[in-house]
């Protein structure tokens, strides 16, 4: 039996050991934190830090091979390991798409469209960098920041004077500039070795997802995505441009920006420029939509990678129209450890998934749990799942 490691024990971890162990492999979770959500579904895990060399060292001659469910990982440690050819995706990878000026850097390399950036070393120079970028312009850490954290909405030279007073002394920061979005979309795209003994790798890539944000967190998930082929096929091509330029073993998720044209536009089609926003070489928040509506869903694909299965080409299993939404802790009442009444989802037939992580506490703005409505329109599934999130809110069991 084949061993996988994952380092992380978040949410994207426990679906992941569940896809592994459905193709009969093992699983070891290495994870700082103790009853994160992985450990707790796993037999083998270990609680020890990232920085600690002894344990990584030990973890990864337990494991035929090591991937991450999240990015912010100290990567000192694991340059020192003799093992660290095991990863997947590579250690190169993570280096580049952990810190924001690395991975701006290699998009403006390899000619991938991105907003106009400066990078600087320390906080102070962000008022500099964005009296060059011009106003408005949008200020983020290079390292550690998700979900609107460590970012900074900077509209005059006022505003530009913040990060400073905010952010430690010598802390590096990405200024780019602010767009006039339309839409935000992901696509995922997967890689392994060919089976064949090719030098190729088998590719494949998952549907575009049209992404709504709410207070910079991942709030709805559509899928189709509400953009042209032409667009579309844009996407993709650039998604797969990126893995391979990477030279991704594993999974990619290429998180894009739609936008108005302006005259720093390097893509435009149909009247839409195209940006890549980020990269992310793990399982997305938004692929959660994948469980419910794919042949295969991102986790099952990565556990093909990470065992040496095959890739079969996606199919979308369910016709529709699907709707991820995210529960955060927000949903809870003031037992912050109480589970979540489902008393409603009787009245909701049209909702097919409901996942709940098994985090201890429903903390604000923390991500506890999805579901996936299904329908035949776009703006009715989202009515439906935008209604569903607020049953639950109240703990009404009206429909």
């Amino acid at each position: 039996m084949k061993t996988v490691g994952i380092l992380g024990g978040g949410q994207l971890g426990a679906m992941l050991a569940s896809a592994i162990g459905d193709l009969g492999g093992d699983v070891a979770v290495y994870e700082p934190v103790k009853e994160a959500p992985a450990c707790r579904r796993v037999q083998k895990y270990v609680n020890a830090p990232y920085t600690d060399r002894d344990a990584l060292a030990r973890f990864f001659d337990a494991c035929d091979v090591v991937t991450y469910e999240t990015e912010h990982i100290d990567t000192s440690a694991l340059r020192a390991l003799d093992a660290r050819e095991k990863l997947r995706p590579s250690l190169h990878v993570l280096e580049v798409t952990q810190h924001r000026e690395r991975e701006k850097k290699f998009l403006a390399e390899q000619g991938l469209p991105h907003a106009m950036f400066e990078a600087v070393s320390d906080p102070s120079d962000i008022a500099r960098a964005a009296e060059k970028i011009g106003f408005p312009c949008i200020a983020k850490t290079a390292r550690g920041g998700y979900d609107g954290k460590g970012q900074f909405y900077l509209a005059n030279a006022e505003d530009a004077a913040e990060p400073a007073r905010a952010l430690p002394k010598g802390t590096p920061c990405v200024v780019e500039e602010a767009l006039e979005l339309a839409r935000e979309a992901s696509c995922i795209v997967a890689r392994s070795p060919a089976t064949t003994g090719s030098p190729k790798h088998d590719e494949i890539a998952f549907p575009i997802f049209e992404n709504m944000h709410s207070a910079h967190i991942l709030d709805l998930t559509l899928v189709p995505a509400r953009v042209s082929d032409a667009i579309a096929n844009a996407m993709r091509d650039l998604a797969v441009k990126a893995a391979r330029a990477l030279d991704v073993t594993g999974l990619l998720t290429t998180e894009f920006f739609l936008a108005r044209p302006t005259e720093r536009s390097k893509l435009v089609v149909g009247g839409v420029a195209i940006y890549v926003n980020e990269l992310a070489p793990r399982p997305h928040n938004s692929g959660h939509v994948t469980r419910a509506m794919c042949s295969s869903s991102q986790f099952d694909v990565l556990a093909r990678i990470l065992l040496g299965a095959p890739l079969t080409p996606i199919v979308d299993a369910a016709t529709g129209v699907h709707c991820m939404a995210n529960l955060l802790g927000d949903l809870w009442g003031e037992d912050k450890q109480s589970p979540l009444d489902l008393s409603s989802w009787r009245n909701f037939p049209d909702v097919v998934e409901v996942v709940l992580y098994g985090k201890r506490d429903a903390q604000s703005r923390r991500k506890m749990g999805h579901f996936v409505t299904r329908g035949s329109d776009a703006e009715a599934v989202m009515k439906r799942a935008r209604a569903f999130r607020e049953t639950l809110r109240r703990g009404d069991v009206r429909g």
